[in-house]
């Protein structure tokens, strides 16, 4: 996802809401009003910012924006409002590439060097083919800490990115496991280039993006005035209670790999046609959603990510950065789609992903690792190391805590709590020092 794990949160309770209709599970309690509820809660714990969508079929059972899209004129989020999606954007890429092999147009399993004949590096290129560039599992590496080196405004196009790793060595074995690589998408994004004689951006825009009439998604410079635009939000390390724009942190201009910009509707429209048809054939789309490698704790097939929440199969993908963070997943047993995009940092939306899953699948094993740490961090920070150590303690065998502690101890120093961000950091050292 990003150098800082998956993002989101950031605005305050002088929020613009829309709240959408109800609809009852399993006569269970009414989804709207928890959704509701942990909107609010994701507020008053992590200052979330951003806007959310929860659709069964075509019927919105709830949507709402909080927060703010600009901090310093107090402009609201709004539900249409376009946020920076990161790696959500990786599913774009994997759409277009699979549609060029429907077409014929490339072989998945031929090497790319066939595609990119003057890559830099042909004995790489000989190795790597699409379909693991796709899967993450092509050993191509990824390009965040070169990239810093420079202006984010060397970057424009989608070949500038490529002597960040081209000549690089592979990380692994092409095929032999799996290694989240926005390197790889790069070279997808260069593929489709080659193959179409259009611009990355310009391809997505005509075959993805117009057909579905998904207006609030594009790729726009930071320097571009774009109306509805959020920017985004990360809390200053040095001044509580101040926060600063990631525009010096953030990507210039989004490429085959994340950054461009949508909305949450947009998001639900997109994953509907990948599920419906409208944008891959049937064998085609089985291909893309059957989860190949182990990614952490969810599977990842072809530019889609792969989870099963006590026992319901999640389909879609999620991105962040500093001051980003989104995801959309289509719960499909269920019938539910969701989109969350966030402007802020990422505690807020780690608690809105899990309060989600938790009301739409019950809670569980996929979802107690991050219950358990914060209610570690809590403990720190409002009683002592001892209490924490003792939560830790007492878990169920197997059970590991999440690992929020750094960010949640960040968080208690930036609202003027520095001895409890001691105490959470200690926890969170003494939670390592036992992995």
């Amino acid at each position: 996802m990003t150098r800082r794990g998956v993002v989101g949160a950031a605005a305050g309770l002088g929020a613009l809401g829309w709240a959408g209709s109800a609809l009852a599970r399993d006569g269970g309690p009414d989804i709207a009003a928890q959704l509701d509820a942990a909107v609010e809660q994701a507020i008053i714990d992590a200052d979330f910012s951003g806007a959310l969508m929860l659709k069964r079929g075509d019927r919105i059972v709830y949507q709402r924006a909080v927060g703010e899209a600009d901090r310093g004129f107090g402009v609201a989020n709004r539900i249409d409002t376009r946020f920076n999606i990161a790696s959500i954007g990786k599913m774009f890429t994997a759409t277009a590439v699979l549609r060029l092999a429907e077409q014929g147009r490339i072989d998945l399993d031929a090497p790319i060097l066939r595609y990119l004949p003057d890559y830099p590096a042909p004995a790489i290129a000989g190795q790597v083919t699409a379909r693991q560039l796709l899967s993450h599992s092509s050993g191509v590496s990824s390009y965040w800490e070169e990239m810093a080196e420079k202006p984010s405004q060397a970057f424009v196009e989608t070949r500038d990115f490529l002597p960040l790793f081209a000549n690089k060595p592979l990380e692994f074995t092409p095929g032999e496991r799996t290694g989240y690589s926005n390197g790889g998408y790069v070279l997808l994004g260069l593929i489709i280039e080659a193959l179409t004689g259009e611009a990355y951006a310009d391809h997505i825009g005509r075959t993805v993006f117009q057909p579905l009439g998904m207006t609030g998604s594009g790729y726009w410079p930071l320097d571009l005035v774009v109306p509805n635009r959020a920017d985004g939000y990360t809390r200053d390390e040095t001044t509580p209670g101040a926060w600063r724009r990631n525009v010096f942190v953030n990507q210039f201009r989004g490429n085959p790999g994340g950054g461009g910009y949508s909305t949450v509707q947009d998001l639900s429209i997109f994953m509907a046609a990948l599920a419906d048809g409208r944008l891959l054939s049937p064998r085609m789309q089985r291909a893309a959603t059957t989860g190949l490698f182990d990614l952490g704790r969810l599977r990842y097939g072809l530019g889609v990510m792969v989870d099963s929440i006590n026992g319901h199969r999640i389909l879609g993908h999620d991105g962040g950065h500093l001051g980003i963070a989104g995801e959309v997943w289509r719960y499909e047993d269920l019938g539910y789609t969701f989109a969350l995009l966030s402007n802020g940092e990422v505690d807020a939306y780690w608690g809105m992903n899990v309060a989600v899953k938790d009301i739409l699948c019950g809670p569980g094993p996929a979802t107690a690792g991050y219950h358990l740490g914060m209610a570690m961090t809590a403990t720190a920070r409002d009683d002592s190391v001892a209490a924490a150590r003792a939560l830790f303690d007492a878990r169920p065998q197997g059970g590991r805590p999440r690992l929020v502690f750094e960010v949640e101890a960040a968080k208690a120093r930036h609202r003027g709590n520095p001895e409890g961000a001691e105490r959470i950091t200690q926890i969170g050292a003494l939670v390592e020092a036992t992995a």
